[in-house]
């Protein structure tokens, strides 16, 4: 199962050329990943970030940009879980306007606890249970 979301390309995302300026899409990237824990994990940012003290860094990317995007676009992303480890998960975000891939990038992200000092910890039963229907394929669980 996939995970998708839309993003219109304002003006806070582009450069003097209308176009995305390339760091904005990690910041895009990021809000696909919190609207997916929020309304495709039921698990809140907030309550991750104030409840529990933990957090999920970003410690890996490759991202590829395939096609400009420009002001006023609205930009398709499918989310999908690549792998599931016992501290960590690996994702595939891919963007496409009107049916054309954009970019895409592999994200690494780390569960953490945010208490000094900050360390992995194991990602919490009920987040990964709600995880594994975004699983790719079931034999990339460790």
């Amino acid at each position: 199962m996939k995970y998708t979301t839309h993003i219109t390309v304002k003006f806070q995302h582009v450069d003097w050329a209308r176009i995305v300026f390339y760091p904005r899409y990690f910041e895009m990237f990021n809000q696909v990943v919190e609207q997916w824990f929020d309304e495709g994990l039921g698990c809140s940012f907030h309550r991750l970030h104030e409840e529990w003290n933990n957090g999920i860094p970003l410690v890996d990317s490759q991202c590829r940009f395939r096609r400009a995007n420009h002001l006023g676009e609205q930009i398709t992303f499918e989310l999908e879980l690549l792998k599931l480890g016992r501290r960590s998960f690996t994702l595939m975000v891919k963007g496409s306007h009107l049916g054309e891939l954009c970019v895409d990038a592999q994200l690494t992200m780390v569960w953490v606890t945010l208490t000094q000092p900050v360390a992995a910890i194991p990602i919490p039963q009920d987040v990964r249970q709600a995880m594994e229907p975004y699983l790719r394929d079931t034999n990339q669980q460790e």
